[in-house]
């Protein structure tokens, strides 16, 4: 695997659209590469401007840390805190991720009690993801996931389905909010090796919790009520919403050191500020930065155009098992509904042993890491796909498995064995192919992912709804036979950008 390192889920983090939702400027986490290579800082607290102690000598009234050991920043906490909040990050994002999702198990029963067909209901879905793939909400997370936990009531309590839609439209919108901040907050707290490991991990929780929420889902469904999904989903969202009321720290550095020059000013240094004083991005900001300027780099730049169709087909593949399993299982093979759902544990398998693939490649890569003069590591973005193209061998591998044992005369172990593999190579292709994104636009990372994250949603929206016509038409076998071969044709995606991406790079930036 070469030289790969995945400490660009730092670089993730830093162009995170956390840069948006608090209050940052464009620039401000920006990593800085050297006009002539792709370096990066090794040190979360040199991608920003960072307050300098000689700064504060200097200016007596600008604010800054109270030196290297100052507890108040939060790269200075104890592991134990960091974990906590670690923790509690990964958690309001799992409820969010699993509420996209367990929706699905009661489509079904949903669809008969209001009289409404599949595609109707499974807009349900499909609105949920497309605005919670939007991120343009400014404000934190105690608002929005308050607002998200809200607005599962009317889902869970709706008498017809046009309130269930506009539930689900809100709930999504408001539960994009820590997703887009989960990056940046590991960014705030972890060192570079640290953080690579907790953001693969929390990434890997975020891709395995869609395929655990209708495990849960349809027993619920099946042994109380659809209705009673929602309410877990309110219950869950509730208990983080408490927890990030009255115990989730800022931690957000900008953020904490205009707290503190506005302290100060209270108290009577009217000339007290921060150097991020003033750095509010506004909305018309975050258009251009997100949509104008990212759509420009998607029509100009043909790694972008190719990685992100590559990357919305993964998507989109994720949420249609969400639709083709019940019809696998439980139309086919006539499996009880709570039943049916138990082989999704097979792509939540994948999804661990692929974050254990690339955890081991990041420890790997410790040991190979190259330096310029100055101790920063060298980042080549090519240095990703080597453990990409493995990834994507294993899409289309296990997608075969599943599809050509799917005969309901062969045992069911073999598309339990089949999905592994997938689930594995969905997550994998993911993330390296974000952190490939990210290391080759750098400083306009926030745009390329603003367009990326918004095509994703499409595919992710719009799988779910021709999935179920597919495999009526064409059978479990051939449909995802398709679906197989299509995971084929993107195999050279990775491997000629590892072959040529340099050159296709410097041919982009003339």
């Amino acid at each position: 695997m070469g030289n790969m390192d995945v400490s660009p889920p730092a670089s993730l983090s830093d162009q995170d659209t956390r840069s948006t939702l608090h209050e940052q400027s464009p620039h401000s986490a920006q990593i800085s590469p050297s006009a002539s290579t792709n370096k990066v800082n090794d040190d979360v607290e040199k991608q920003e401007p960072q307050p300098e102690e000689s700064s504060s000598q200097v200016d007596p009234d600008l604010i800054t840390w109270s030196g290297p050991d100052d507890l108040s920043n939060p790269q200075n906490w104890s592991f134990k805190y960091k974990l906590w909040v670690t923790v509690a990050w990964v958690s309001s994002c799992f409820v969010t991720t699993v509420a996209s999702s367990l929706f699905s198990s009661g489509a079904e029963v949903i669809g008969v009690e209001y009289h409404v067909g599949t595609t109707v209901v499974t807009l349900g879905v499909s609105l949920f993801l497309i605005v919670s793939h939007l991120q343009l909400l400014q404000h934190g997370q105690r608002e929005t996931h308050t607002l998200f936990t809200v607005f599962s009531i009317p889902v869970a309590v709706a008498k017809n389905i046009a309130t269930i839609l506009v539930g689900r439209f809100f709930q999504g919108a408001f539960g994009a909010v820590p997703l887009a901040l989960i990056g940046g907050g590991l960014v705030d707290i972890w060192n570079p090796h640290q953080r690579a490991i907790a953001v693969t991990g929390a990434i890997g929780t975020l891709f395995w919790s869609p395929s655990l929420a209708p495990v849960m889902g349809n027993f619920m469904t099946e042994t109380i009520e659809w209705r009673w999904n929602q309410w877990l989903s309110c219950i869950m969202g509730g208990v983080c919403t408490f927890a990030i009321l009255f115990f989730f720290p800022e931690t957000y550095t900008p953020l904490l050191l205009r707290q503190k020059a506005a302290k100060a000013r209270k108290e009577g240094n009217p000339k007290a500020r921060s150097q991020y004083d003033g750095q509010v991005s506004s909305f018309k900001d975050v258009m251009r930065m997100y949509l104008v300027r990212g759509f420009v780099l998607l029509g100009t730049q043909p790694i972008l155009q190719a990685i992100t169709l590559y990357q919305g087909f993964v998507y989109g593949l994720t949420y249609l098992f969400f639709v083709s399993y019940p019809i696998a299982f439980e139309e086919v093979r006539h499996w009880e509904l709570g039943v049916s759902s138990l082989p999704f544990l097979g792509i939540v398998i994948g999804v661990l042993l692929g974050c254990a693939i690339v955890v081991f490649s990041i420890q790997r890569s410790a040991k190979h890491r190259r330096f310029d003069a100055d101790r920063k590591p060298i980042i080549v973005p090519e240095d990703r796909l080597p453990i990409a193209i493995f990834g994507a061998c294993l899409i289309p591998i296990g997608l075969f498995i599943f599809a050509w044992t799917s005969n309901p005369n062969i045992h069911w172990s073999g598309m339990v064995i089949g999905s592994i593999p997938v689930g594995a190579g969905l997550y994998i292709i993911f993330l390296q192919c974000f952190n490939y994104i990210i290391d080759c636009y750098m400083t306009m990372a926030n745009s390329a992912l603003g367009a990326n994250t918004f095509v994703r949603s499409l595919f992710g929206a719009g799988f779910p709804l021709f999935g179920p016509v597919m495999y009526h038409r064409l059978g479990v076998a051939w449909a995802t036979s398709v679906l197989g071969f299509i995971s084929i044709a993107m195999i050279p995606i990775p491997v000629l950008f590892w072959k040529y991406g340099a050159q296709i790079r410097a041919w982009s930036e003339k």
